[in-house]
């Protein structure tokens, strides 16, 4: 009977162990999260000002002061000489934020200016330079045949109009020149209309039947000459190969002329036109530039991309310029003048765009901005600042929090004082028996 209480007392000893330790480790981590500054929003809702602040005590104005506060505590929203007070501004959630020139070095911030300026719109893109379609010629044969001979045999090969290119071997090409033949000699005009008419259907020159006509034995070949003078691009024709219809022999461009096409987003439809005067440089000649005009824009979009394709017709006589090569263009668009702004200097919140003026005394004011195109790093200003304007170019971002943070904090801190100041205490008669009227209009203001 004597070791129970014993033994209970022994197993009790681990439980307040492990209590102690969670207790500490409690308090330690309120420490922490006080020093850290976590617990300050709990302070301010509570009216714990003097802790929101670290622990500092304000010092407090004469009685019934600006500055006074209840129990020795730092109003919410005073003036101290650690944090200034917030000013509001004209955006809601946002206040006029003072900022030490010391800091200011520390956060990086650099200014620039709102000023007049040319307006400009530079387009660039990159183009490939393509043969001009309509100085393009495909040779493919109007008859089945195998190739028998070939004369160009190469690519790049320069040719001249009408040089041959190679012979075709085919059957109905031999016995129809003797079909026409016969009805000649037996005078049927009919038949000999229909033997012609097929013969010139298949590519026969006039010069070649009439030579049929004099020599009275046919051709087994039949030859394909250049239909332009040119350079040869592709090339598959080979002796011995069989051949249809409508398959491509040879494809020759004459390049005098060639067509730079490149691809604009749709935003910048709007600053093309044809006619319009285009600066052009070469990757492979990057000091040497060309000056082209547009002259010719698709109507039709490509959806994936976005874009739209604008064609550049360039004069082409030395071969200097080589289809499948890429070239830089620029296509300028005077709009003007108007009021510019640094890109830099604008921040993007999805609901407005905003900016923040440099004020004296080390002040800074979010603005809001109402902006329109975009020429080169800066933006044209439509609304919201004025010329000569000091704006932050740099660590904006950290202003601008520091400038939601402010306003927060004001109105926290104003709620808090105007909860009590809007509410003295009342008589207690007052509070036994409030007039109806009265209790009804306070409760809906």
């Amino acid at each position: 009977m004597s070791t129970r209480p014993w033994a209970r007392q022994a197993r009790t000893w681990p439980s307040l162990l492990l209590g102690l330790l969670l207790g500490l480790a409690l308090a330690a981590g309120v420490y922490y999260a006080h020093s850290s500054g976590w617990l300050a929003p709990i302070y301010h809702r509570i009216g714990l000002h003097s802790l929101a602040h670290g622990g500092e005590q304000q010092q407090a104005g004469p009685v019934g002061g600006a500055h006074a506060g209840h129990g020795g505590m730092s109003m919410p929203g005073a003036n101290t000489s650690q944090e200034p007070a917030s000013e509001p501004s004209k955006i809601p959630g946002y206040s006029i934020v003072t900022i030490s020139p010391e800091r200011q070095q520390h956060i990086g911030v650099r200014t620039g200016q709102v000023e007049h300026g040319k307006l400009l719109m530079a387009i660039r893109a990159v183009g490939i330079i393509e043969p001009d379609q309509t100085r393009l010629a495909r040779i493919q044969p109007r008859i089945s045949g195998w190739v028998t001979k070939v004369h160009v045999n190469f690519v790049g090969q320069q040719v001249k109009k009408g040089d041959p290119l190679l012979e075709i071997y085919s059957p109905e090409l031999v016995s129809t020149q003797e079909e026409y033949l016969i009805a000649l000699e037996a005078g049927q005009q009919s038949l000999v209309n229909a033997a012609r008419r097929r013969l010139e259907l298949w590519g026969v020159p006039a010069d070649e039947i009439k030579e049929l006509e004099k020599s009275k034995k046919a051709r087994e070949t039949l030859l394909l000459r250049a239909p332009i003078g040119g350079r040869v691009l592709e090339r598959t024709a080979l002796v011995g190969t069989r051949v249809e219809p409508a398959m491509e022999l040879y494809r020759i461009a004459d390049l005098s002329v060639v067509w730079l096409q490149a691809k604009i987003y749709e935003y910048e439809l709007p600053h093309v036109e044809i006619g319009q005067p285009v600066r052009i440089s070469l990757v492979s000649q990057p000091d040497k530039e060309l000056d082209g005009k547009v002259a010719f824009i698709e109507p039709v979009f490509q959806e994936t991309t976005r874009t739209v394709k604008v064609r550049v017709v360039l004069d082409n006589p030395k071969n200097e310029l080589r289809p499948g090569m890429y070239a830089d263009l620029k296509i300028d668009h005077d709009m003007g003048h108007g009021l510019l702004i640094p890109e830099s200097a604008l921040l993007r919140t999805g609901e407005r765009t905003l900016a923040f003026r440099v004020l004296s005394d080390n002040r800074f004011e979010p603005v809001e901005v109402r902006i329109g195109g975009r020429f080169g790093d800066r933006f044209e200003v439509l609304a919201g600042l004025s010329e000569g304007d000091t704006v932050v170019t740099s660590a904006g971002f950290l202003i601008d929090a520091e400038s939601r943070l402010k306003s927060t904090s004001g109105a926290m801190g104003g709620h808090q004082h105007g909860a009590a100041a809007s509410k003295p205490e009342k008589p207690k008669e007052e509070k036994a028996a409030p007039k109806a009227g009265h209790d009804h209009e306070h409760h809906h203001h």
